[in-house]
């Protein structure tokens, strides 16, 4: 009887500290699927060239210092000339004809 309850008791304190164990074996810690949501909202906003306040207004249920995050993110991106700023549909016309300078069409 003692013994289960040792055991429990173990089985419970290595459960209780598993982000611990993961963190001192060097694997990556899980990150919740709402901060990266948020931070791609923010992303998103500054690509298409609009301020962080009116994101966060857009989208009130995301956590504001992670739509900012994500903003800031894609500003260095711009100054490093990583990607352009430039509107949603300038984008989506690029990729548009890309494709389809790369499909041929049926005759």
């Amino acid at each position: 009887m003692s013994t289960r309850i040792i055991l429990i008791f173990l089985c419970l304190l290595s459960l209780s500290g598993c982000d611990k164990i993961k963190s001192m074996l060097g694997m990556p810690e899980v990150i919740d699927p709402k901060v990266l949501d948020a931070q791609a909202i923010g992303y998103a906003c500054r690509v298409s060239k609009k301020q962080p306040e009116a994101c966060m207004k857009e989208n009130d249920t995301q956590s504001p210092s992670q739509i900012l995050s994500g903003w800031k993110s894609a500003d260095k991106d711009i100054k490093s000339k990583v990607i352009e700023a430039g509107s949603i549909s300038e984008s989506a016309a690029i990729a548009v004809s890309a494709v389809s300078a790369v499909i041929p069409t049926k005759k």
